[in-house]
């Protein structure tokens, strides 16, 4: 039994050892900024494609080039992915060299059809937005008719045998309904995501929208709650902070038996550690586009040798020198704050996460107006 005063000794050797042979295992390609709506928070400005857009062959290239990496999960998002007419033809090619292949969607375009044909590609999930539980929530951000559109993309996925889960990006105009939306997801027979609002893109300017750490905290607990009822894998989200109430977590990542693998230790944030994002002209970038013009461009470097090499991608795996409350916390080597919380809003990435719940006024938005 690990003794509460060696759990920060203890978590700190599993993480350093855990990222000693980190593998890129996690991506989620942007594979056109080209979208079908115009969401008025979208976080993105999502509407015209780049100038500078990947082509069919130079996506297949980069397809190579993440396989040979060993990356196990690829995520076509954008802007909509679902209007680019290679969709089909790309997911087809990613599904032959890598184990999973996702889709993120507003859902306008997924009738039966449309479902069917991302099966057939390869396509083994997908994610749907949904912004509330009630039409006038989702329709307000997203326009007359897209709740419906969406609800029925849903239902679409689900009768092919697409593994589909719901993306619901939470703020203070639809907190409320998180409880609906809990029951909605377990209604439909669907898993849930949850991340947070941001302003930035076409919200940028929202920032009374951000949910206060209060809200943050219940939010997480609730959705901690939902995963002990339903299971883990029904409800995701951005489980950092949480995990200073989460037992079973502290115990696994202590367990001296186990390994510090990618399933067996924690390592809270993955950002870097596990996972990254590749904008549609192949550049390279981290949570809240952090690095992307500096981190690396696939069409040009092998991903494998970013990875191992990239002074970036060290800095940010290195969790002594965080700085303020992150530095101090005795969970910092299996939660690490949220970097991206902590670069767009202090301009450092390896500043405290002013986000964090845990010990603070919990009315504060916790983010500059």
């Amino acid at each position: 039994m690990i003794l509460p005063e060696n759990f920060i000794n203890v978590t700190r050797e599993k993480y350093n050892n855990a990222i000693k042979e980190v593998k890129p295992l996690i991506v989620g390609l942007n594979f056109t900024k080209a979208c079908n709506l115009r969401c008025k928070l979208c976080g993105t400005e999502a509407g015209e494609p780049l100038e500078d857009e990947m082509n069919t062959y130079e996506i297949f290239r980069i397809i190579d080039n993440l396989a040979e990496a060993g990356v196990m999960h690829l995520s076509f998002g954008g802007g909509e992915p679902t209007v680019r007419k290679d969709l089909f033809e790309v997911a087809n090619y990613a599904s032959r060299c890598i184990r999973s292949v996702g889709v993120v969607t507003n859902g306008y375009l997924v009738d039966k059809e449309f479902a069917w044909k991302l099966i057939d590609s390869g396509v083994g999930q997908v994610m749907i937005s949904l912004d509330g539980a009630k039409a006038e929530t989702h329709d307000f951000n997203r326009g007359n008719g897209s709740y419906e559109k969406a609800v029925q993309a849903i239902k679409n996925c689900l009768n092919v045998g697409l593994s589909t889960r719901i993306s619901f990006t939470i703020s203070q105009a639809n907190y409320n309904e998180l409880p609906e939306m809990i029951n909605l997801a377990t209604e439909l027979g669907t898993a849930l995501h949850v991340q947070e609002f941001f302003p930035g893109g076409r919200g940028k300017g929202r920032e009374e929208l951000v949910l206060t750490r209060g809200m943050r905290r219940d939010m997480q607990r609730a959705l901690f709650q939902a995963q002990k009822k339903y299971g883990a894998h029904k409800f995701g989200f951005e489980n950092r902070y949480i995990i200073s109430e989460d037992a079973e977590t502290q115990k696994l990542c202590t367990d001296l038996n186990l390994s510090s693998g990618f399933y067996d230790f924690c390592v809270g944030c993955l950002t870097g550690i596990y996972s990254f994002f590749l904008n549609a002209n192949g550049k390279m970038m981290l949570c809240g586009r952090y690095a992307m013009d500096n981190l690396g461009d696939l069409k040009k470097q092998k991903l494998s040798d970013i990875w191992s090499n990239s002074e970036i991608l060290h800095s940010i795996r290195n969790r002594d020198d965080l700085k303020g409350r992150c530095g101090k916390c005795a969970y910092r080597f299996i939660c690490g704050g949220c970097r991206r919380n902590a670069y767009l809003i202090s301009g450092d990435v390896k500043a405290e996460d002013p986000t964090c719940w845990r010990g603070r006024k919990e009315n504060e938005l916790a983010y500059p107006s």
